[in-house]
């Protein structure tokens, strides 16, 4: 049985902490909970098939979201991503879960297009590609997915599926710091003040101006 890595690591190359590369799964589950409980539920059956998966009736969970998913509703087919990804009510298959959160991601579901990149960074379901790591991150960050801006830095700042480009990841290190909790924003500070210890003072200007200029645009 396969886990995530733990979320305090440490970069190939950099010796710099990440907090917001993969969390654990049941951790990850619990930001899933908080987002969709943030958002207003699309129809009275998600709501049904989300209490279900909260209850452990997840075959039930399953059969929801599938038709859910069927009307292409993103939310649903980000579910069952999650569902094929814990081996909820369905048989436990990470190419099936890549391809639902490839579904919701291309819908402009912020939340699936994190999980993508997860699954890209480290070639869960799909072939391992740095590059769309970083672009599915990118898209995620742009919507204000904290996560997402914490990767996208630390790729950043390794150079891995972009050029390298300090000033870039102080900027999202910095944007991600204002909406991550506890030890992730510990992390989150930590590496951007590293990274800002070798950056010239014209640069870390420019990383600060490009942070406060920065505007989540949703998809």
């Amino acid at each position: 049985m396969w886990r995530w890595r733990d979320s305090l690591i440490r970069l190939p190359r950099s010796q710099i902490r990440s907090g917001g590369w993969p969390m654990s799964y049941l951790k990850r589950l619990f930001v899933l909970f908080a987002l969709l409980f943030a958002m207003p539920a699309t129809a009275d059956e998600f709501r049904e098939g989300l209490r279900a998966f909260q209850l452990g009736e997840n075959e039930k969970a399953a059969a929801i979201f599938r038709q859910l998913a069927a009307g292409q509703n993103r939310d649903a087919q980000f579910m069952l991503g999650v569902l094929h990804e814990g081996g909820y009510g369905v048989d436990k298959n990470l190419v099936e879960a890549a391809s639902w959160y490839l579904k919701a991601a291309e819908a402009g579901l912020a939340s699936a297009q994190y999980n993508l990149g997860i699954f890209y960074q480290f070639g869960q379901g799909v072939r391992k590609s740095a590059a769309e790591a970083f672009a599915w991150h990118s898209r995620a960050a742009r919507q204000g997915h904290a996560s997402a801006q914490n990767n996208l830095a630390s790729l950043y700042f390794t150079g891995e599926g972009v050029a390298k480009d300090s000033v870039e990841a102080w900027k999202w290190y910095e944007i991600a710091t204002k909406k991550l909790k506890g030890n992730a924003k510990s992390i989150a500070l930590k590496n951007r003040d590293k990274v800002g210890q070798a950056l010239s003072a014209d640069e870390l200007s420019a990383a600060k101006r490009r942070a406060a200029d920065f505007r989540p645009v949703r998809e």
